[in-house]
């Protein structure tokens, strides 16, 4: 699913790039989303760039990271965020 779209609807590496993890805890600061762990939730995104490649829906990745207590537009804007920052490969927009 497209980052734009995920963000309209409420933003996989085992290590990220420096850069790319800098980029993705910039953009869930940016849009109100709290975290204990950075470590944690850069493993929550590229887990999500995981699923996306290996052909699970979007919209069950969006569900599952639901699931560990985050609100709908929290998952969208981490989604987005992972999509931009972790795997551009997998935004269709940019396609």
């Amino acid at each position: 699913m497209a980052a734009s779209v995920l963000l309209c609807s409420v933003p996989a590496v085992a290590n990220a790039a420096p850069d790319s993890r800098s980029a993705y805890l910039t953009s869930l600061n940016q849009h109100g989303v709290s975290y204990h762990d950075p470590n944690h939730i850069v493993a929550v995104g590229t887990t999500f760039c995981h699923e996306l490649r290996n052909q699970l829906p979007a919209d069950e990745a969006v569900n599952r990271i639901q699931g560990m207590g985050y609100s709908d537009q929290q998952a969208h804007v981490i989604a987005a965020s992972a999509v931009l920052s972790f795997c551009p490969d997998m935004d269709n927009d940019a396609k």
